[in-house]
């Protein structure tokens, strides 16, 4: 259903729900993470949830009414042009709404999804939040099917393309509270890793080409990067080890759903391996 639903604890009760993507035609799903914050919308202290939608869309919604607070777009999306706060429906562009016996060139983002399983991080130190993302349209022509205990029930066929600016991948730091990007950092390859962003105001993330970075979570800048021995689909974590030292790990190692991204990846396999490999590192 593309649903965001909040329920009562002790009953199961529905309290609120919102539906990002009605009929969903495009594969979009609503599964990624819900991140909770407290933060200051047009003057008002709110209880938030903040969603980045596979959709194309990123949301801040009261968690305790279920309102729309913000809902913008934080990549190229043309499949609707805006959210209306008061309905929470899209404005869909029919231009980009596949139907049956017509095919729809250029849909961005993809079924992948503007973001997808990767999750995103909140710094409560700047107020942002830190967003892995893709780059990613598809060209997507329905076709007739039937269902199949045990198989997949897709009804379409789907070429994923590169993105505007033909890089396939994005990093972000988002501001909820307004709706706009603070800064952006363009990668070659869909960035499919987690974010971790630290109290000392640096922010880590990999990539499908091996790399892993810190950079500036106020402006962005690179600080520092290790070249891995494979690409990054893994999510960084920190800890304190018994030396009383900060120490960040990160597993290397491709994937998932890779091999089903067509043309967003093409020529991956040079640059990197699909091998696992376990890095921690002191700082």
């Amino acid at each position: 259903t593309s649903t965001i639903v909040a329920r009562d604890p002790k009953t199961g009760s529905v309290r609120w729900a919102v539906q990002l993507t009605p009929g969903d035609r495009w594969g979009f799903d609503a599964t990624n993470e819900n991140i909770l914050a407290d933060l200051t919308v047009e003057g008002q202290t709110v209880k938030a949830l903040v969603h980045f939608d596979r959709n194309g869309f990123a949301y801040t919604i009261d968690r305790v009414t279920g309102r729309i607070l913000v809902a913008e777009k934080y990549g190229p999306a043309n499949w609707a042009s805006r959210v209306d706060l008061q309905t929470g429906q899209p404005a869909i562009d029919s231009a980009f709404a596949p139907a049956t016996g017509r095919a729809v060139v250029g849909v961005c983002p993809s079924a992948m999804g503007m973001k997808t399983f990767q999750p995103a991080a909140f710094s409560p130190v700047t107020g942002l939040f830190y967003v892995p993302a893709t780059n990613l349209c598809m060209n997507i022509t329905p076709v007739p099917t039937g269902f199949t205990p045990g198989k997949p029930f897709l009804g379409a066929t789907i070429e994923v393309t590169p993105g505007p600016g033909r890089n396939r991948g994005r990093f972000l730091a988002w501001d909820a509270t307004t709706g706009t990007i603070a800064w952006e950092a363009r990668e070659t390859y869909p960035v499919l890793s987690g974010a971790l962003v630290t109290a000392g105001g640096v922010v880590f993330y990999g990539t499908l080409d091996g790399w892993f970075k810190a950079l500036d979570a106020t402006t962005g800048r690179e600080l520092w990067r290790f070249k891995t021995p494979s690409g990054i689909v893994g999510n960084p974590i920190s800890f304190s080890g018994p030396d009383g030292r900060q120490y960040v790990a990160i597993v290397s190692g491709l994937g998932g759903p890779l091999a089903g991204l067509g043309g967003g990846v093409v020529g991956l396999d040079r640059v990197t391996k699909p091998g696992g490999v376990l890095l921690v590192f002191a700082f």
